[in-house]
């Protein structure tokens, strides 16, 4: 076996960074899409702050046995709704800065994707949690999924899908992207190209 046919036959393994924000069950059902495509596994992490507080080694090594311990029943509960399909599921709980921890764990089990949120609610909420986003896509060594819910408000600079464009794309199962009008002209100037071509269309162009 040549080493593309071992890649290509290799199963894929997703590192989910939980912390607990209602994103959780939609990062899981994302990450477990990926896995489930390649009969892949998940490993799903919550990463603790290190304790600052002052407390002796013996405080602090107890204080962090009983909150891995509540962690560990909160990680297993959200592992709940992950597909019987999905054969693997490691559930980690590590305590330190959460993009490092995180990283060292990706690298430590070979991740071939980590999934993280990220959040726009608030300037607090960006430095904080997409700081953390953020520092992954910098430093990880493998691909980073940084997961938004569709819930999360449009861009205003981005206009909403034409109507009748996904319709055509409903109808068609998706062989055709244009309705009729954009198919001719298109608001944003840009080449369309389907690959390998179909119904003999080419590459179109949109003035």
């Amino acid at each position: 076996m040549n080493p593309s046919t071992r890649e290509a036959d290799r199963k894929s393994i997703v590192l989910v960074g939980i912390d607990f924000s209602a994103l959780a069950p939609e990062m899981l059902a994302t990450a477990a899409n990926i896995a489930r495509s390649s009969g892949g596994e998940i490993h799903v992490v919550h990463v603790l702050p290190a304790d600052a507080d002052g407390a002796s080694r013996g405080e602090g090594v107890l204080r962090f046995a009983n909150l891995a311990s509540d962690v560990r029943a909160r990680l297993a509960l959200l592992a709940k709704d992950i597909p019987g399909s999905i054969k693997r599921i490691d559930l980690h709980v590590r305590i330190g800065r959460p993009d490092v921890e995180i990283a060292q764990l990706a690298s430590d089990i070979g991740a071939d994707m980590i999934v993280v949120g990220t959040h726009d609610h608030s300037a607090l909420d960006r430095l904080m949690l997409g700081s953390v986003a953020e520092s992954l896509v910098r430093h990880a060594r493998c691909p980073v999924l940084t997961y938004r819910s569709r819930s999360t408000p449009v861009w205003e600079q981005i206009a909403p899908p034409c109507p009748d464009c996904v319709a055509v794309q409903r109808s068609t199962g998706r062989s055709r992207l244009w309705c009729d009008r954009h198919a001719q002209h298109h608001d944003r100037p840009h080449t369309y190209t389907e690959t390998p071509p179909t119904y003999g269309l080419g590459s179109q162009t949109f003035r």
